[in-house]
């Protein structure tokens, strides 16, 4: 299995990744307007320099910030913002089918929004596929754009 370490620095208005433990002759650096890219697309660089599968090689993430490594920090919000996404995720999934339930209980939209901690408007909204996933033909947990 190759294992590739991709250290990431700030050069000017761009992110920097620059990917070592290639094979021979193979160059790999990246140039990223958005730090949330770089974890997307390195993989699929490696990928495409090492003619082999993401889950075929292993990445050790470094991050270089004017010459002090912010690793721990920034790996650490990395894992606790993937964690709350599905967090969320969970939330409005939970939310959009327990709308759903109540509704075919036949409550009313004031007494569902008590329930679920929303406005009775926004209950009607969600019901409606204007705010939910239940009425959007979206799948559970699938996010959406605020």
């Amino acid at each position: 299995m190759t294992h590739c370490t991709v250290t990431v620095t700030r050069d000017e208005d761009l992110w920097a990744a620059m990917i070592g433990g290639l094979p021979e002759g193979r160059f790999g650096g990246l140039d990223h307007v958005n730090f949330s890219d770089i974890r997307e697309e390195v993989p699929e660089a490696i990928a495409d320099l090492t003619d082999s599968a993401p889950e075929d090689f292993t990445i050790t993430w470094r991050h270089e910030l004017d010459g002090r490594d912010v690793t721990e920090e920034l790996s650490h919000f990395i894992e606790v913002e993937e964690r709350f996404h599905q967090v969320v995720e969970e939330h409005e999934s939970g939310r959009s089918r327990a709308l759903d339930a109540m509704r075919e209980a036949g409550l009313s939209q004031r007494t569902m929004a008590g329930a679920v901690n929303l406005s009775h408007q926004r209950v009607q909204q969600s019901l409606n596929g204007l705010g939910g996933t239940a009425r959007r033909g979206r799948k559970p947990g699938e996010r959406t754009a605020v």
